[in-house]
């Protein structure tokens, strides 16, 4: 079987490479072909790539003129176009809307199976004119992949009967972090600077309690369009000496490894990678109860973190104060099963087991 991922592995407008779309579709791809699939991983649009590729995995990228939105879109289409002539797959599976939909034609001409997987929330994700396309593309493809049950009540009982749900996997195994008995004195979150993931709640949650919690900091890991923004709200609180904008790194576990607390103020989540990493690493969490349920399918409130109320301040910070409080490393070995619960091994399985059943 010829499995051809489409995907796009370019620089954002924030200039960060390092998506959780574009990092689950290629490890999706490396795991296929350590399985002996015949796999080929085409980027239409861009070639960053800041994700280790299998030498199993036949690999192709193609940078784009940027030019204007139409010959953008031109390009992707005569890309896609073309990788699907060139290597004749037997199914395309893309997380990115507009190469499958560009694919349309040659997915109808060739009889090409083809699954779609919805990464973030339907509802926020997309404007009318790509909601639109997407209309179009479930009616016409074979599969869909979820990551929460949410994300799939938002669509048709159509939609939903060939559609399943498959949560992100962790690559961090149990025993590859142990549990801090002594953390930092750090709160620390990861994720891109923009409106999405809040990080102005956070800050004033912190500036209101910091007081109390003097030699604690926070830490924010991520780049975005609102970075300076975020600057000059942390100047207006006085906090430059406790707040820091710390950048993407590549080793981010490694620098958020030890923490305190890990917090994710998010308005909408998919199934997020950064709250799964941060469980594994045992770091006690607390994130928003945010559509589209990704965060309330990993945390079960209480035992092996906190969810909060979407843009509830007050219930943030006495989370926060809690578990800044009293370190509860019970919490921490709760969370870190995880690491057993959505292991590589049983995602992509489940992975396997859907992709063969939507060939055969």
């Amino acid at each position: 079987m010829r499995i051809l991922l489409l995907a796009c592995l370019g620089k954002n407008k924030s200039g960060n490479v390092f998506g959780g779309a574009e990092k689950s579709i290629v490890n999706l791809a490396n795991w296929l072909a350590d399985k002996d699939y015949d796999v080929v991983l085409a980027s239409v649009e861009g070639d960053a790539r800041a994700y280790d590729i299998s030498d199993k995995v036949k690999y192709e990228g193609k940078e784009i003129i940027k030019k204007n939105k139409l010959y953008t879109h031109y390009q992707l289409y005569a890309n896609t176009k073309r990788v699907i002539k060139k290597y004749k797959p037997d199914i395309i599976i893309s997380f990115f809307l507009h190469p499958l939909f560009y694919a349309l034609p040659s997915i109808f001409k060739n009889k090409i199976k083809a699954v779609y997987s919805e990464r973030n929330d339907p509802d926020r994700e997309y404007g009318k004119a790509a909601k639109l396309m997407r209309k179009i593309l479930v009616k016409h493809i074979d599969g869909i992949v979820f990551q929460t049950r949410d994300a799939k009540n938002y669509f048709p009982d159509k939609i939903k009967k060939k559609s399943i749900v498959i949560h992100n996997p962790t690559y961090i195994k149990y025993d590859d972090y142990a549990i801090v008995e002594n953390p930092d004195k750090r709160i620390v979150t990861v994720g891109r600077l923009n409106p999405q993931k809040n990080h102005k709640l956070l800050i004033k949650a912190f500036s209101e309690i910091s007081d109390k919690y003097k030699d604690y900091t926070l830490e924010i890991y991520g780049d975005g369009p609102l970075k300076n923004e975020l600057k000059s709200l942390i100047r207006e609180l006085g906090m430059e000496d406790k707040i820091f904008l710390k950048g993407t790194y590549k080793d981010v576990l490694n620098r958020v490894y030890g923490a305190g607390l890990f917090v994710m103020t998010s308005v909408y989540e998919g199934m997020p990678n950064a709250l799964i990493e941060a469980m594994c690493l045992g770091i006690p969490v607390i994130c928003s109860d945010c559509p589209c349920g990704g965060p309330g399918e990993l945390i079960e409130n209480g035992k092996n973190g906190y969810l909060f109320k979407p843009d509830d301040i007050e219930q943030l910070k006495g989370y926060m104060s809690q578990l800044l409080d009293k370190y509860n490393i019970d919490m921490c070995l709760r969370e870190k099963e995880i690491c057993k619960t959505h292991s590589k091994e049983k995602i992509f399985a489940d992975w396997e087991d859907y992709i063969s059943h939507i060939v055969r």
